[in-house]
């Protein structure tokens, strides 16, 4: 029964192949994988494919916007990919309830924050605010990293809902086969057990991740991740744990806009057109 399913899983393959199609997508991923810019020739080196197979394929995505140019004959892939995978449902509702809160929590504070989701063994930045201080840490939207480095990454393995986090542990055992996972385990659980991530940043020496997990009521785990990278400032010290509390407070608040019932538009003119008020609707 496998085989025949194989077969034709094969044959449907076969069918429904879109060669320029793979090409153009065999050239996002491939730039997307490096950090170097690539002229035609590197780049179809890369691919096993002539410049003349490419060439075109090339233009098309650079005037579509997914290629940027650098220099003469260099191509990087652009952020379109990214403003795309913003505009998913989840990710909008996301930053539009975080956003103001996070402004507010850098205007108490003092310090930056920057909200995280998972993309496949990475975590990927998707909103921050900057310090209203002038000495302050903060990272970019679209910066990426892999999850067990950073505090956003250990937050949202920690706790995302166990069906996606076996699914993703096995994705990084496929990545690298001799990672200590039983260490990871252990870190997983203390942070469930605390409620929020404190440690020493993976990327940066003299910075400490304070990280919480944003929930979202339909699902089972968390979906963001809500950061403070803190730097112990000798004029005004505040410490990593203190800093948490407030964290957490920016984070609950955070889910709470999320489980929120959003009015629909047409009950809204109906409120309005009746006289009604919204607050004395049932």
């Amino acid at each position: 029964m496998s085989i025949a399913r194989n077969d034709a899983s094969a044959e449907d393959a076969a069918r429904y192949s879109a060669p320029a199609l793979e090409k153009g997508l065999d050239i996002l991923e491939h730039l997307s994988s490096t950090r170097a810019a690539l002229n035609l020739g590197e780049l179809a080196d890369a691919l096993g494919r002539t410049r003349s197979e490419i060439f075109r394929m090339v233009a098309v995505l650079e005037a579509r916007g997914y290629l940027d140019r650098e220099g003469t004959d260099r191509f990087v892939v652009a952020d379109k990919l990214f403003r795309l995978g913003l505009n998913r449902p989840l990710h909008r509702s996301l930053t539009e309830a975080a956003l103001p809160v996070m402004r507010d929590f850098a205007e108490t504070s003092g310090y930056s924050c920057h909200l995280a989701v998972p993309s496949g063994t990475q975590m990927v930045v998707i909103a921050r605010v900057e310090s209203v201080s002038h000495i302050g840490f903060s990272v970019r939207i679209g910066y990426r990293q892999p999850l067990v480095r950073t505090g956003s990454g250990h937050c949202l393995l920690a706790f995302m809902s166990e069906r996606r986090r076996e699914r993703t542990l096995q994705a990084i055992a496929a990545e690298d086969p001799d990672f200590d996972f039983v260490a990871l385990g252990a870190r997983l659980e203390a942070f469930r057990e605390a409620g929020r991530v404190v440690r020493a940043s993976g990327i940066t020496e003299g910075v400490t991740d304070v990280s919480l997990p944003i929930f979202d009521p339909d699902d089972t785990g968390a979906v963001a991740a809500l950061t403070c990278p803190h730097l112990r400032i000798l004029s005004d010290p505040v410490e990593p744990e203190t800093l948490g509390h407030e964290v957490a407070k920016a984070a609950d608040r955070i889910t709470a806009a999320l489980a929120a019932p959003v009015a629909a538009p047409f009950e809204d003119a109906v409120a309005v057109g009746s006289g009604t008020n919204k607050g004395d609707r049932i």
